[in-house]
């Protein structure tokens, strides 16, 4: 059983004690009173009568006694039977109507009355008939007792009263006992099964995982508190789950990072030792393919095939320099750079190829932009790579847009995203977005490892993000990239702002 119902069942029961109780209590003092009545009205018309009644006496008249006495209980007064008795406690004159023939007046009464020469006044409550009645002495003028009378009202009016009285009185208190059933249920409800069931809800939220959610009472009692110290303690647990978190992506982090430096430092080794051991002979290689294609005259059969090679070594001597600048990066010199004109010059060098592959490339930023503490040739670097990739990502009839936006701005939907780096405060966002073909998930989680390309059969070496993410962390910015297969990809460059203070040739440590 539930404790709110518990408490209510318990309440009510303390509650209809109390009101039986009072119930009890005023349907005795209602009949007290009504008893009362009936008896100082049977006292009041029984001392007229034992007035005239020694009167008629005194003068030796029974004959008036008789005819006073049968008129008495004739007539509409409260009175049923009168009887007078003499010394001996004999009957020498009455006057009984039908109601009254059974009841039944103690002998001992009687005598006692005789004796002490004192009223006595009773109420005798019968079942079949309650009756009132009172006995008097009959005393000489000098106070000798020389008899008794008895008056006897049958008070069948009084009992009827009585349950009259009684039942409104039950009446009354079942109507007070519901009333107060009803508020009683209500402020448990309200005060107890209601906080009580939301903790409920609240802990059986939080043990699903779901942190977020508070009890809201606002109420300063002992249940108020509760909530309070339920909230600071799901607040508690909250922050040690996020600090958890937070150490546990720190130390993927650092073992990313750690297996990042071995890779880089077998490339690095690979890079150094070969660099010298490939460059010499396909410098050989190329001088020797230019000399042949210098002497082929243009329409030979030979010059197309020569042309491929030229191209092939000049793609490997790419990769060669690419592997160079990605295991020994140069530190970034940076200085305040305006953010405009390296925009604007990154869709003039790409302009030929955003041409012959048709894809419109757009550069979108507001006039008053604060300057980016950048190395300016490693920035045109960054979005010299992101936006060929996004053109070789892009098909025909597409668009690649370049867009600056505050640092807090919301992400454009809900794509799949990967972040790397934290930037520092205040920044700016570099957006390069397309309407590409996008990638799947487990691509876009791959996106920053080395020689992890999604163009290998166009010749992607898989070392350009990797490179990214190295400049930007190199200036204390943050990197991400959202995508899904078919929605395109947006990539968001968190790049610290220039202070006022900034100068020229200043070095970042990595």
């Amino acid at each position: 059983m539930r404790i709110a119902t518990r408490l209510t069942l318990l309440l009510l029961a303390a509650v209809a004690l109390v009101i039986a109780g009072f119930g009890y209590i005023r349907a005795h003092q209602e009949r007290q009173r009504l008893t009362a009545e009936v008896q100082q009205e049977v006292l009041v018309l029984a001392n007229a009568i034992k007035l005239t009644v020694e009167h008629a006496l005194r003068d030796r008249q029974p004959q008036d006694i008789r005819e006073l006495l049968t008129e008495m209980v004739r007539n509409p007064n409260p009175v049923d039977r009168i009887r007078i008795f003499d010394r001996r406690l004999e009957d020498i004159s009455s006057a009984i109507s039908d109601v009254a023939a059974t009841t039944l007046i103690p002998q001992a009464e009687l005598e006692q009355v005789l004796k002490s020469g004192r009223t006595i006044v009773r109420y005798l409550d019968s079942p079949a008939r309650p009756a009132a009645y009172a006995i008097l002495p009959l005393k000489t003028r000098r106070g000798a007792t020389i008899g008794v009378l008895e008056v006897v009202h049958v008070a069948t009016r009084v009992q009827r009263q009585i349950q009259e009285a009684t039942h409104d009185q039950i009446l009354r208190l079942s109507l007070l006992s519901l009333t107060i059933a009803l508020v009683i249920w209500l402020t448990v409800r309200v005060s107890i099964r209601q906080p009580i069931a939301q903790l409920v809800r609240t802990a059986l939220a939080f043990g699903r995982g779901d942190l977020s959610r508070r009890l809201v009472l606002k109420r300063r009692d002992e249940v108020g508190q509760l909530a309070s110290a339920f909230n600071r303690m799901a607040e508690s647990i909250q922050a040690a789950q996020a600090q958890i978190v937070a150490e546990a992506q720190a130390r993927v982090e650092l073992e990313r990072q750690v297996q990042q430096a071995q890779k880089l430092a077998a490339v690095g080794r690979l890079a150094s030792e070969g660099a010298h051991e490939i460059g010499t002979p396909l410098n050989i290689v190329s001088g020797r393919a230019e000399v042949i294609q210098k002497g082929l005259a243009t329409d030979h059969p030979l010059s197309r095939h020569v042309a491929t090679i030229l191209r092939q070594i000049e793609r490997i001597s790419g990769i060669i320099r690419q592997l160079l600048e990605y295991t020994r990066p140069r530190r970034p010199t940076v200085r305040p750079v305006a953010v405009g004109p390296i925009l604007t010059r990154t869709v003039e060098l790409l302009e030929p190829m955003a041409r012959q592959r048709q894809v419109t490339v757009q550069a979108q930023a507001p006039e008053a932009l604060p300057s980016l503490l950048a190395d300016p040739d490693q920035l045109q670097q960054v979005l010299l790579n992101l936006v060929t990739n996004a053109l070789d990502a892009t098909p025909p009839g597409g668009q690649v847009r370049l867009a600056v936006q505050p640092a807090d701005a919301e992400a454009p939907d809900g794509r799949p995203r990967i972040q790397r780096g934290h930037a520092v405060e205040p920044s700016l966002t570099l957006v390069v977005s397309d309407t590409g073909r996008g990638m799947p998930r487990d691509q876009l989680e791959q996106i920053f490892e080395p020689f992890f390309s999604t163009k290998e059969r166009r010749g992607g070496t898989g070392l350009g993000m990797p490179i990214v993410e190295d400049i930007v962390r190199a200036h204390r910015g943050a990197i991400e990239v959202q995508s899904a297969e078919g929605a395109g990809t947006a990539v968001l460059l968190q790049w610290p702002v220039a202070h006022a203070g900034d100068g020229t040739n200043n070095s970042m440590q990595n």
